[in-house]
């Protein structure tokens, strides 16, 4: 697990210090207002706190709690098939549309983890999207139609 830490730690730095570099180059801030980039290096600098943090207590384990990752576990699978429906999500958001592929995924999920009845899923889905939906684009007026069914 060390091996792992050491890398995880690594490699979400180096992802922060792109984000970073990246973020400079968006507009500055006009009259006191913050400019576009300023969430983003807020949020990367929290990952390499928390990038920091990894490393150091991974650092300071002893040899004895360093314990073996088992990736082929019942669990590790479900996380496995998570990320894959999340990047089957951002694929298909942009061609479809937020409110039928977030309630799809919504509907997925929400059966898969919790094992609710079909009927309670289907609903607690589409009031959570539609919710979503006129929060951003009635009340803080956000522009949200892209994709061919919204």
């Amino acid at each position: 697990m060390r091996k792992a830490n050491f890398i995880v730690s690594g490699v979400f730095t180096a992802l922060a210090v792109f984000i970073i570099v990246l973020s400079l180059t968006y507009p500055p801030s006009n009259h006191g207002v913050p400019g576009p980039g300023m969430f983003p290096i807020i949020i990367a600098s929290l990952i390499i706190l928390s990038s920091l943090s990894l490393f150091l207590t991974t650092f300071r384990m002893s040899k004895e709690a360093d314990t073996s990752v088992d990736l082929k576990s019942k669990n590790v699978l479900n996380v496995y098939i998570t990320m894959v429906g999340l990047m089957l999500y951002f694929i298909l958001l942009p061609l479809v549309g937020f409110v039928v592929t977030s309630t799809v995924m919504l509907i997925l999920y929400i059966k898969w983890f919790s094992k609710r009845p079909w009927w309670k899923t289907i609903l607690i889905s589409v009031i959570f999207v539609l919710a979503i939906f006129f929060l951003f684009g009635s009340v803080l007026n956000v522009p949200m139609r892209f994709g061919i069914l919204i």
